[in-house]
């Protein structure tokens, strides 16, 4: 089959977790055109090189807001935005399927990414978006929004489990749509569990889009000597490839799949930001961490709190954070302790873009 796999590219999450369905799709001899955007596509060009088509389309940007007053007035401008980049987006599509036929889309968070002519589906653990008073209405109104344009795809696949989940309300005790029509498919990450000796006390993964990503950088700077121990800090920059020291700490400006898959699995305790990729990505290793949200990402700031309350990680505000006090706390979770199977996981999704070809919401 010829298929396009579509990467939304607020940061590096989506991409990160679509490699190994990607990897899968090209071990079956299938062939595979890629379309993100960013660091986003620059990561998976590294990752995959020559072995997939690669094209360069932008998405729709993110809505982050300060407070509930804020998101309330940056709507009102961003859904036109959104609409604007929609089209944008959907049109290069159709450009590119003009000059070949294609078999299958996937689309990882981009909902600008489908054909009425050819089966199409949906990855998210988004299923109702989240505002910052948890207001019903909106919540509900969201949903809706999501059935629209669950219409347009022929499944709706969620990376999560639908007992015991990690996405908590993102994905669970939904009011308009009908889970029983979603895939639950489990956890999907590009890492795997390693029985390697902990040397690593503290591992600090930087990400997200800018300029949150360079002022988490550099509230992270101003208290990193605090730590004692062995310290490695990832500034998720994929357009570079550097090593080197910073203050107390071990720098690198990107590191590839491998090196990342050791440093998780020797680090003691993970710093990141609550993205659910992330999340995922602790789940498989069984690490432990300290979240710290993007400001105004919404869905980062629920994520924090959901798994505050449950004990699995320790969750603080980006300006509040005390790093070597929140860092001990944070010792003191249980991180994710239920199994995860990717590679079951992965047949789960190569299963679903098999077989189904029509929407259960049309």
């Amino acid at each position: 089959m010829k298929i396009i796999y579509a990467i939304c590219s607020w940061g590096l999450g989506h991409a990160t977790r679509s490699l190994p369905v990607m990897r899968k799709i090209l071990d079956e001899g299938h062939e595979l055109t890629i379309i993100s955007y960013g660091r986003s596509l620059n990561l998976l060009k590294k990752e995959l090189g020559d072995a997939a088509d690669y094209h360069d389309v932008p998405d729709y940007p993110m809505l982050l807001s300060e407070n509930a007053r804020q998101f309330m007035a940056k709507s009102v401008v961003y859904w036109p935005m959104f609409i604007a980049r929609m089209e944008a987006g959907l049109q290069r599509l159709q450009n590119i399927l003009k000059k070949r036929p294609y078999d299958r889309i996937i689309s990882d968070g981009r909902y600008d990414m489908y054909s009425r002519s050819i089966p199409s589906f949906f990855i998210s653990h988004q299923m109702r978006i989240m505002n910052p008073l948890r207001m019903r209405m909106f919540e509900t109104g969201s949903e809706t929004f999501n059935l629209f344009f669950f219409k347009r795809f022929c499944g709706t696949i969620v990376p999560d489990y639908k007992e015991d989940s990690l996405s908590g309300d993102l994905s669970h005790q939904l009011r308009k749509i009908d889970e029983n029509k979603l895939h639950y498919v489990g956890v999907l990450s590009d890492f795997k569990k390693k029985a390697m000796k902990k040397d690593i006390d503290y591992l600090v993964s930087i990400s997200g889009p800018e300029p949150q990503r360079t002022m988490f950088e550099n509230t992270l700077y101003e208290q990193i000597d605090d730590l004692d121990g062995n310290v490695v800090i990832t500034l998720g920059k994929s357009e570079k490839q550097e090593a080197f020291n910073q203050k107390n700490a071990q720098t690198y400006s990107f590191v590839p799949k491998d090196k990342r898959e050791s440093l998780l699995n020797r680090a003691r305790l993970v710093i990141s930001r609550s993205g659910y990729s992330t999340m995922m990505d602790l789940a498989v290793i069984g690490a432990k961490a300290l979240m710290v949200p993007t400001p105004g990402q919404i869905e980062q700031e629920y994520l924090g709190q959901y798994h505050n309350k449950k004990g699995t990680f320790y969750t603080v505000n980006q300006n509040h954070l005390h790093l070597k006090e929140d860092a001990e706390r944070a010792k003191k979770t249980t991180g994710i302790t239920r199994p995860c199977n990717v590679e079951q996981t992965v047949e789960n999704i190569i299963d679903v873009v098999s077989s189904v070809t029509q929407s259960p919401f049309r």
